[in-house]
């Protein structure tokens, strides 16, 4: 791409009243913000928070409420510059490897077993990882370490929309495969997890596997992959035919449903009929999992109970089960999209209800 960052193209370039736009949000956040902090003793969710979170999760939902794709990615470094300061934050040399395609490993970790966690991170294609997305999994695989179960840790630096359109994340993904494949890494030792966006990106991964994608390198295992993790997966995009988007709109998620399908409708963009069981695994047809016990052993899928995705995750979940019989479906209780991130984005030290459930799962697999 020349020596043009993705941040100087023309498509992501704040205007004038982009600008002005961001402005008018911040300068409405106190507001929200003690709004927030004031109703919190009154409903359910909010006694079930440190006042961090309410102010954190209050000021979130009105920057997404009010924002669009170009102002809310302006607002966040790249993957790779927050996975930097992370890394200097933890004093520990960042170990960076190229893999093609515009696509690189993060490691987490220091490489050093002969097992590894495979993170694709979320953003709705559109955004960077967060910052609290390598502060999780490394607290993740430093907490495997205290039980005996030493595992490496590594995130996938995929290419955003709409500088690239699908299928390059899903080629991405399948670079960073057999990358770690070539290093030595057997599948039954890769556990890939992902959340939000990575958890539709582990289902486009997936779905080639079954049904493999022309133009994308083939991947053929020698053996099942050892766990894929999937926390409140994006499973729907758009408005469609068995949607439960508007059940939970407005109950407390960061994400309203107008926000989503406006996402929704970047990544989706040009995409055509054959792409879409690949793209939005609400809408993939029955049986387009049946042979997902050949893939990967075992499957975690996790939801918030609040989050407007969690009856279309569920309904995913159903269907995975109906073709893997180690799948374990989690509802977390007075919870939001990708709820456990959010403790890590505060600092919140006590942790919510859903953190050891994930830290057990994969415990029991790497025990095997």
């Amino acid at each position: 791409m020349s020596n043009v960052t993705s941040a100087e193209l023309p498509r992501n370039k704040l205007t004038f009243l982009d600008k002005l736009k961001i402005g008018f949000s911040i300068l409405s956040l106190p507001v929200v913000v003690v709004w927030a902090l004031l109703k919190s003793p009154f409903t359910t969710r909010g006694r079930s928070l440190g006042w961090r979170r309410i102010a954190h999760d209050s000021a979130v939902r009105r920057i997404i409420r009010t924002m669009n794709r170009r102002q809310m990615r302006a607002l966040v470094p790249t993957t790779l510059a927050g996975y930097l300061t992370f890394m200097k934050q933890e004093k520990m040399e960042p170990l960076v490897e190229e893999i093609g395609e515009d696509a690189r490993l993060l490691w987490i970790s220091r490489r050093q077993t002969d097992r590894v966690l495979l993170y694709f991170h979320g953003g709705a294609f559109l955004f960077s990882a967060g910052p609290s997305a390598p502060a999780f999994w490394s607290f993740i695989q430093k907490n495997l370490k205290s039980r005996g179960q030493n595992v490496d840790a590594v995130m996938l630096n995929y290419t955003l929309v709409p500088d690239a359109m699908f299928p390059v994340q899903l080629r991405q993904a399948v670079l960073s495969i057999q990358y770690l494949l070539t290093l030595g890494f057997e599948p039954k030792n890769i556990h890939l997890v992902g959340d939000s966006a990575g958890g539709a990106l582990l289902h486009q991964l997936i779905s080639h596997i079954l049904h493999p994608m022309e133009g994308i390198p083939k991947l053929t295992l020698t053996s099942p992959f050892g766990a894929v993790y999937m926390m409140s997966p994006w499973t729907r995009m758009a408005e469609g035919k068995g949607s439960h988007l508007h059940v939970n709109d407005g109950k407390g998620d960061v994400i309203v449903k107008s926000t989503g399908t406006y996402w929704g409708a970047k990544v989706l963009h040009g995409a055509t009929p054959y792409a879409i069981p690949y793209l939005e695994a609400a809408s993939a047809p029955e049986d387009w999992l049946q042979g997902i016990d050949k893939c990967v052993k075992r499957v975690l899928i996790t939801a918030g109970d609040l989050e407007i995705l969690r009856d279309d995750i569920l309904d995913y979940g159903k269907r995975v089960g109906e073709y893997l019989e180690d799948t374990t479906i989690i509802v977390q209780e007075n919870a939001i999209h990708d709820d456990p991130f959010l403790d890590f984005l505060v600092g919140e030290k006590k942790m919510g209800s859903l953190t050891p459930k994930i830290l057990d799962w994969l415990e029991e697999g790497l025990s095997r």
